[in-house]
């Protein structure tokens, strides 16, 4: 392992196991860099830091089984763009991390786990939802309700609104991980949010949006004429895609299909994000790999922890969402 991380440009390493302090170890003017944490368990842990030293002795308070350090300088202006690459290689070459962010998969235990067992996770991620796992109990703040009802309201008088809720249910029932016991707490769905885009809708997970319902206005080659049309962002894991598919090869079975660059920092490297109109969602929602792409993906999201945007949580929407009554539950077999 040392060898490996003197290959990635980790020409320090040293034992650290029980020392209050590295300050040994630095001067004054190389302390500039990305550091590895090693731990006991095997496990390790990649940060930044203009001073090593001082973060050394903040992670002790919260680690106390730190056995080496792995350190290289970095110029101040690169430190995020390194951190993320050697998080990177770490991953790929397959060693469990306790980073949190642009990780893509969570070591150890998690938040999530103290109310949805791993087992419950693992039999939800391989099979079609039950009645029994997505009709539990629900959280409700009625002040926060109040807050986004006329949003919600505007959006029920859409002409569209039927086809809209269809979707938005096919993908909350069949894509988040026991939707009514983690609402709020560890995803949140907002109502035509004021952002740049005419969005209808966003569902997020973690630190990040998972799936976005938005208006987008296009010119018509032929008339000229500005005609609209409701654009689907879903995000999925590229790994499992990529197992499967070529993107190119998949794209000509869709006419408005493309993958487009907007990962976010918070989903890791194992992300895709897949546009298309809204007129062909569930021809490639309904794909089974597809399917399972979407799932995994949100799942290892919401393993990182509870949902950051929840203030903006529309429950009404969440109500249309939600519904059971009006599915077939034997069809999702």
């Amino acid at each position: 392992m040392e060898f490996e991380f003197k290959e990635a440009g980790f020409k320090k390493y040293f034992f650290c196991k029980g020392m209050r302090s590295i300050a040994g170890q630095f001067g004054k003017n190389n302390r500039c860099g990305i550091y590895i944490l090693h731990f006991s368990n095997g496990e390790y842990y990649v940060g930044l830091a203009v001073d090593v030293v001082r973060r050394y002795a903040q992670h002790r308070v919260n680690h106390s089984d730190i056995e080496y350090v792995s350190f290289k300088e970095v110029p101040k202006n690169k430190l995020a763009e390194v951190e993320k690459e050697t998080v990177y290689k770490l991953e790929n070459l397959n060693k469990r991390l306790r980073n949190i962010n642009i990780v893509s998969i969570i070591a150890g235990d998690t938040d999530f786990d103290l109310i949805v067992n791993k087992k419950e996770q693992e039999d939800w991620l391989k099979n079609a939802p039950t009645l029994e796992s997505v009709n539990t109990e629900r959280f409700d703040y009625p002040d926060l309700r109040k807050k986004y009802t006329k949003n919600f309201e505007k959006l029920k008088n859409n002409k569209d609104y039927k086809d809209i809720i269809e979707i938005l249910q096919a993908y909350v029932i069949e894509c988040i991980p026991f939707p009514k016991k983690t609402e709020y707490s560890f995803w949140s769905l907002s109502c035509l949010p004021s952002t740049g885009k005419k969005v209808l809708f966003r569902v997020n997970i973690f630190w990040q949006e998972t799936f976005v319902f938005y208006e987008e206005d296009f010119k018509d080659e032929e008339t000229g004429k500005i005609d609209m049309d409701y654009t689907i962002l879903i995000w999925l894991s590229k790994k499992i895609f990529e197992e499967k598919f070529s993107k190119d090869e998949f794209e000509k079975n869709f006419q408005t299909l493309d993958f487009v660059n907007a990962n976010h920092f918070s989903g890791g490297q194992d992300q895709l994000c897949a546009r298309l109109s809204y007129l062909e969602f569930f021809d490639f929602f309904d794909i089974p790999e597809i399917n399972f792409a979407i799932k995994d993906f949100n799942l290892r999201l919401i393993r990182k922890g509870g949902c950051m945007w929840n203030r903006n949580h529309c429950f009404d929407l969440a109500d249309e969402a939600l519904r059971t009554d009006n599915i077939e539950w034997e069809e999702l077999d």
